[in-house]
């Protein structure tokens, strides 16, 4: 089941069921509730109960809850393709796109509200959030300044993954002198160093201890709880006793 069919689903469920406009005689029963911190306050743009786009279709409660805005299922659908007025994001694709952290796209936290949909994919998985994609573009140009500095960003991030691999790759299975630079972040170790490095390696090779005894001393990571988040680089570190660190990036 797609996302379209998820929220197509969900704004027909909202539209049976939503309330009829209240009467004389039973407004006071029929009274809506006070806002709260998720429900926009009445009278704000884009949160009456008509349609901001046609004025006379009935908004939906679960969008409007979500986003803040009123619009009715019909428009709603009319906008929601790519590019359209009401197109919605994975929280995945808002952050690889757009560079946003997990703390901006945490509305417990001040971030970005979003809408929570089950899983289309697995429901043994977590709900999945969609972020309003206008919402989204305001925060990365109020973020990186404009739409240039957000391009020049992404490159640099880019070019700094591709340099991390490559130096990976080198300290794996790199000559010794590869090894020596990037261990040296990319300058060129001295003589003395690279003589010692390959000296180092031949003398490891002789006093390599059996694979029985490898096996038996073979260490089993295991992480502590406390990880760090660096906002800099949206990335998480876990730590092992050992010295051993991850990095990874939630989704």
């Amino acid at each position: 089941r797609s996302v379209e069919d998820a929220l197509a689903a969900m704004a027909q469920r909202g539209a049976r069921s939503a309330p009829e406009p209240p009467t004389a005689g039973n407004a006071a029963a029929t009274a809506e509730p006070q806002p709260t911190a998720r429900t926009p306050a009445a009278g704000s743009p884009g949160t009456s109960g008509a349609c901001v786009d046609c004025s006379s279709g009935r908004a939906q409660p679960k969008f409007r809850e979500a986003f803040g805005l009123s619009v009715c299922y019909d428009c709603q659908r009319a906008g929601r393709g790519e590019g359209g007025r009401y197109q919605v994001l994975s929280k995945s694709r808002a952050k690889d796109e757009y560079l946003l952290s997990d703390r901006q796209l945490d509305g417990e936290r001040g971030g970005l509200r979003s809408m929570r949909l089950p899983n289309p994919n697995d429901a043994r998985y977590g709900d999945m959030r969609l972020y309003l994609r206008r919402q989204v573009e305001e925060l990365a140009l109020a973020t990186w300044g404009s739409s240039e500095a957000l391009l020049l960003e992404k490159e640099r991030r880019s070019d700094e993954r591709l340099r991390r691999a490559e130096a990976k790759r080198k300290l794996k299975s790199g000559t010794p002198e590869e090894q020596m630079m990037a261990r040296c972040n990319g300058r060129a170790a001295p003589k003395q160093q690279r003589r010692k490095a390959q000296a180092g390696k031949a003398g490891e090779a002789a006093a390599r201890p059996p694979v029985r005894q490898l096996a038996a001393e073979r260490h089993e990571h295991v992480f502590s709880p406390d990880e760090e988040y660096d906002e800099a680089t949206d990335l998480w570190t876990k730590r092992c006793a050992c010295g051993f660190t991850v990095q990874y990036e939630r989704i």
